[in-house]
């Protein structure tokens, strides 16, 4: 029998009784690939001491489908909204500590005019980059945000 720790809208932390410690994501979450052209938009985030460059995510609201979710979080984050958008699969992060449920939705733009960050969440900038800069990005270390690789190999995949 599992022992509660901790528990709120998005999380439910559990102790089982062999000692090991349990969390559950409740409503899943999503990962924004906007894209305004050829060009990604990512974001520069602060995550505790250190700010990560990434695509815009977020926990989804009760009952919020992904694609509700996505535009949901687009709008907060960058105040943008989509012309159109698509889920690009399903990403799993089950490393036995931590099972959620989380899409990635890619997003096109007509325009980044009104972009206006969440720095109440910690977004502190934004970045307009080719697949190509993105990619050298990855291969500079400066992406390595998991949710984010897994997208754009999500987006790699979708290319043939």
């Amino acid at each position: 029998m599992a022992k509660s720790l901790h528990e709120n809208d998005y999380l439910s932390v559990t102790l089982n009784d062999k000692g090991y410690v349990r969390i559950l994501q409740k409503t899943g979450g999503v990962v924004i690939i906007p894209m305004l052209g050829e060009k990604f938009i990512l974001i520069e985030h602060q995550r505790g001491n250190e700010v990560l460059l990434e695509f815009p995510r977020g926990f989804l609201e009760a009952g919020e489908s992904h694609h509700e979710g996505g535009l949901r979080e687009l709008k907060e984050e960058l105040n943008l909204d989509a012309v159109s958008h698509s889920i690009l699969g399903e990403l799993r992060t089950d490393s036995g500590l931590i099972r959620d449920n989380i899409a990635a939705v890619k997003c096109r733009l007509n325009s980044l005019d009104g972009i206006v960050l969440q720095h109440s969440e910690g977004v502190l900038a934004w970045r307009e980059l080719t697949f190509s800069e993105v990619l050298n990005e990855v291969k500079s270390g400066g992406i390595k945000d998991n949710f984010t690789l897994a997208s754009l190999m999500l987006l790699v995949a979708q290319k043939d």
